[in-house]
């Protein structure tokens, strides 16, 4: 009876529950756009996790010749290998659908986990080209790929799980993986589970037990999918009776903006001004506002921004019978002043003053120096600068300058090429300020410039500026463009450059301008053909004088037409 049922992939559990309907819907089937050509970024990223599982996979069958098997993904074969008592490991398996159970898919491995009893049961591991872990306060069990079974599992000290949320994606999978094989009759006790990471070590999850305060990732599985399936069968029972209504309802969310489905929901909720539509918000940050009466974009606008955040101030204090609602929202949504102001720039239609016009503050000087990096593997290769005088200064000329290193990047180089650099800076702006001029150096996202000087600061090599060098040359003419627009306009969402600058008029000469993007395009300036070499290098300097080129703009934007935008408080549209 169960022949033909419909079953879920691996991932299914950790996206979005109500892709699951618009998956299946056969009475209102959902037609997606066509898969846009992948862009330079996204393509590596893809190739990259490629290349890792195919490394990892020829790693072990080299390791452990007779006692490994390469499955092909072939389900007999598979099986097969599962009854063997002379494997240890399984590459790329592939496990039969579960009609029953509504599962389908397989893990990247499975390794042996042999116990004293005799008995042996099979532990599913995924390859993932993301790093799992980062130093901290923890301890976690990992294994070598010559050694991949738990047994030999060592507890590293230190370690702890990355911040975010890609970690529990991670488990969400695995433990479909491990339910198909208790199905199966292959699962071990507990619900031990590895993760192969970019850095090629195996880390063992035991996912019944709570690895963070959301509790086990088994338990969590079970309920979402769960869920799911209770979807897929609500969607299934609507095919049979289409008068049903379809399950389940949309909500906009971080995964909505890389899924097939985006630009259907995006319009269902755009009809009735969902406040889901502010981005961005949890499951729970929904409940809540929906449980206060706040369920569209309007609405949240306008609430009032000083209830809410006294309600934000006091969140720790019993609530009182019959309080204003948006003092009731400020106690419990989270972020809610950045919601309210964000849902003002959707209803507004543009971005928004924090301060008055006459205090908006572009930061403008005589002499002004913008000026980006490019990195690959976290080393820097590229330092570039755009000179502009807005006041005529002896000994310094303006226009865009690249410092760049298109051979071995080693520490050494890396180092070499900051004192270039630096050398270069330190003239410019002290010929600056011998002529009495002001000088003014500018970047977007200091955090992530300062980490890479000192970076190469390490390197030891001749020309490297001291801390104190730094300071007196850079630092105290710094300015963060990327603080210098949120502290003073609010947006609908992140302020990154390509979003801020684009929205303030600018625009890239790349069709796919982003930093992931330049990586690819420095692979292939390194690749040997000069023509490939020359189109890609150009490329990257192009995209990095384009940078520059948008923090500027930026400035001459918050010195301008900035100050014509709506007070956030004057785009507070009437209570609905």
């Amino acid at each position: 009876m169960t022949v033909g049922r419909r079953t879920l992939d691996p991932g299914a559990a950790a996206r979005c529950a109500y892709r699951t309907v618009l998956e299946h819907d056969a009475v209102e089937p959902v037609s997606v756009a066509a898969a846009a050509a992948l862009d330079d970024a996204v393509r590596r990223r893809v190739d990259a996790a490629g290349r890792h599982r195919r490394d990892v996979g020829v790693a072990i069958l080299a390791l452990h010749g007779p006692r490994a098997v390469d499955a092909r993904r072939d389900v007999t074969t598979t099986l097969a290998a599962l009854e063997r008592d002379d494997l240890d490991v399984v590459v790329d398996p592939m496990l039969p659908p579960d009609p029953v159970a509504r599962r389908h898919g397989a893990p990247s491995l499975l390794v042996a986990d042999r116990r004293g009893d005799a008995t042996t049961s099979w532990r599913p591991v995924d390859v993932h080209n993301h790093l799992l872990t980062d130093e901290g306060a923890g301890t976690l069990a990992v294994t070598t790929l010559g050694a991949p079974w738990p047994s030999a599992a060592v507890l590293e000290e230190g370690r702890r799980l990355r911040k975010g949320g890609v970690w529990r994606r991670d488990a969400l999978r695995l433990a479909h993986h491990h339910r198909r094989l208790e199905a199966l009759g292959h699962g071990g006790p507990g619900a031990l589970c590895g993760v192969v990471d970019r850095s090629g070590a195996l880390w063992w999850l035991a996912l019944d037990a709570a690895l963070d305060d959301r509790g086990a990732p088994l338990a969590q599985y079970d309920a979402r999918f769960a869920e799911r399936v209770a979807l897929l069968e609500a969607t299934e029972a609507r095919a049979a009776d289409p008068a049903r209504p379809r399950p389940g309802a949309a909500w906009w969310h971080r995964e909505c903006e890389d899924c097939p489905f985006a630009g259907h929901c995006h319009r269902t909720l755009e009809v009735g001004d969902d406040v889901s539509l502010v981005r961005f918000t949890s499951a729970a940050d929904q409940a809540l506002l929906r449980a206060h009466g706040v369920s569209t974009r309007r609405a949240l606008a306008a609430l009032d921004l000083g209830l809410v955040a006294r309600g934000a101030a006091i969140d720790d204090e019993p609530a009182e019978p019959g309080e204003p609602t948006a003092l009731s929202v400020g106690r419990r949504v989270r972020d809610a002043e950045r919601l309210v102001r964000r849902a003002r720039v959707e209803v507004a239609g543009s971005m928004l003053r924090l301060v008055d016009r006459d205090a908006l503050d572009a930061h403008r000087r005589d002499v002004e120096i913008d000026f980006d990096m490019e990195s690959y593997d976290n080393a820097t290769y590229l330092w570039g600068a755009l000179v502009t005088v807005r006041r005529e200064t002896p000994g310094v000329h303006p226009g865009y300058r690249a410092f760049a290193e298109w051979g071995e990047l080693d520490a050494d180089a890396e180092g070499r090429l900051f004192a270039r650099f630096f050398g270069w800076l330190a003239e410019t702006v002290g010929a600056a300020r011998a002529a009495g001029r002001t000088v003014g150096c500018y970047c977007f996202w200091e955090h992530a410039e300062r980490a890479q000087m000192r970076r190469a600061m390490d390197a030891g090599v001749d020309g490297l500026p001291t801390e104190a060098d730094l300071r007196a040359v850079l630092l105290d003419p710094l300015v963060d463009v990327h603080r210098l627009v949120t502290d003073q306009i609010q947006t609908a969402g992140p302020a990154g450059l390509k979003v801020v600058a684009s929205a303030a008029g600018f625009s890239w000469r790349d069709d796919t301008p982003s930093g992931e993007a330049s990586m690819a395009w420095y692979e292939a300036a390194r690749g040997g053909d000069p023509a490939v070499t020359k189109a890609a290098v150009g490329r990257i300097l192009a995209y990095n004088e384009d940078d520059c080129l948008a923090t500027r703009a930026l400035r001459a934007w918050l010195d301008g037409p900035a100050r014509d935008l709506l007070d956030v408080e004057e785009a507070r549209p009437a209570d609905s």
